[in-house]
C-alpha cells in the first residue's frame, strides 16, 4: 500500500511508510471535482453537503471499499487546501529533479 495509512479494503496489509521504515511516505490516489473560478458559495457547498451525505452511507462506503478505495470528503476549502499542499509537494520534486516534458 503507498497510503499513509492502512486501507479498509485490506486493514491487514500495512503501507509502505510502515512495513518498509519510510516515515511520511505517501502516494496516494485520490478522486476530487472541481467548479470554474468563481462558481458562486451556494452550490458549491450544497453538492459538497450532498457528497459528504452520499459518501456517509453504508451502502456507498461498502462500495468503494470493494474497489479498494476508502472514502472520505472534505469542504470546498479543504480541498482547496489539499490541492496546493499536492501542487507544492510534486512541484517541489519535480524542479529539484530538473524534470522536464518531452515533446
Amino acid at each position: 500500500m503507498t497510503t499513509a495509512t492502512r486501507t479498509g479494503a485490506m486493514p491487514e496489509l500495512p503501507p509502505l511508510a510502515e512495513a518498509g521504515n519510510v516515515p511520511g511516505y505517501d502516494a496516494a490516489a485520490w478522486i476530487g471535482y472541481v467548479a470554474p473560478a468563481g462558481t458562486p458559495r451556494e452550490p458549491l457547498a450544497r453538492l459538497a453537503a450532498e457528497m459528504q451525505k452520499l459518501l456517509a452511507t453504508d451502502e456507498i462506503k461498502a462500495r468503494l471499499v470493494s474497489l479498494g478505495l476508502d472514502a472520505r470528503s472534505s469542504t470546498p476549502e479543504e480541498m482547496g487546501a489539499f490541492l496546493k499542499r499536492e501542487q507544492e509537494r510534486y512541484g517541489s520534486i519535480i524542479k529539484s529533479q530538473n524534470i522536464k516534458v518531452e515533446q
